[in-house]
């Protein structure tokens, strides 16, 4: 869609914009430091009605720090959510040295958020760095539910191909494969089979076959785990990650 032809929030305009994809856009409002995030017309506001349901079920049971925090609904079908001032972990990392102890800290915040969101009902379906957001303080903020299964509804996106489960995805062990390749990107600074086309990689994944991950020790363990299907619920996934923080040497290094 032309940059002309977008439709903002009444009161918000180009100035305001954060991103915008095929359903809908994003816009900051400064006076809250918020953001709105609200679709083009009704026609595409079923995803984020889907996303609204979702944050009104995580707000019914607490709310969790490693989520982007909910701020209700707004005119127009929108939704209005906390700001991530250092934007998506994807390009964060891309574009900054970051030292092993914090990448483990993000992912031992992802992996609780991931097991508060399963225990919830939630299957988030496309867990990828890009859908992972920092605040002010470096900490992950897991985001982007607009295609998340509620209550083993179907999918809403589809899942890339580098962190697409070769099973059921709508599974905990689905997000759980995702997050390991989310893990390995992390870690390595690349996706799963980056130079590989999109058939290559499910081919390769159907017949079970990974990146090498001895190199990274025991996280490496831990990724290959995701892979293989080994983990039964997030939370065992998280004990074992906080395992490694108490090692004095991590048994990890970023490549």
């Amino acid at each position: 869609m032309p940059l002309d032809d977008i439709r903002y929030p009444s009161g918000f305009g180009y100035k305001d914009l954060v991103a915008w994809g095929s359903t809908g856009l994003i816009v900051f409002d400064s006076a809250t430091q918020t953001v709105i995030k609200t679709p083009f017309n009704q026609e595409n506001g079923n995803p984020i009605q889907r996303e609204r349901e979702i944050y009104e079920r995580f707000t019914e049971l607490g709310k969790h720090q490693g989520i982007l925090s909910y701020h209700g609904e707004v005119e127009g079908g929108g939704i209005r959510l906390e700001y991530a001032s250092k934007h998506d972990l994807q390009s964060f990392i891309q574009r900054e040295h970051v030292d092993p102890g914090l990448r483990l800290r993000w992912m031992i915040q992802l992996a609780n958020a991931l097991a508060f969101i399963h225990d919830a009902g939630i299957i988030h379906g496309n867990l990828t760095t890009s859908n992972v957001f920092l605040d002010d303080g470096l900490n992950a903020k897991l985001a982007d539910f607009a295609g998340s299964s509620i209550d083993s509804s179907p999918l809403l996106v589809t899942v890339t191909a580098s962190h697409e489960y070769p099973g059921n995805l709508l599974s905990a062990q689905g997000d759980i494969f995702a997050f390991g390749s989310a893990m390995y990107e992390v870690a390595t600074g690349k996706r799963p089979y980056a130079a590989l086309s999109e058939a290559d990689i499910q081919s390769l994944f159907q017949k079970g076959e990974f990146p090498d991950v001895t190199s990274l020790g025991s996280l490496g363990h831990i990724i290959r785990t995701c892979w293989d299907g080994g983990y039964e619920d997030s939370k065992a996934l998280v004990k074992d990650l906080e395992a490694i923080r108490d090692t004095p040497d991590m048994a990890f290094e970023v490549k």
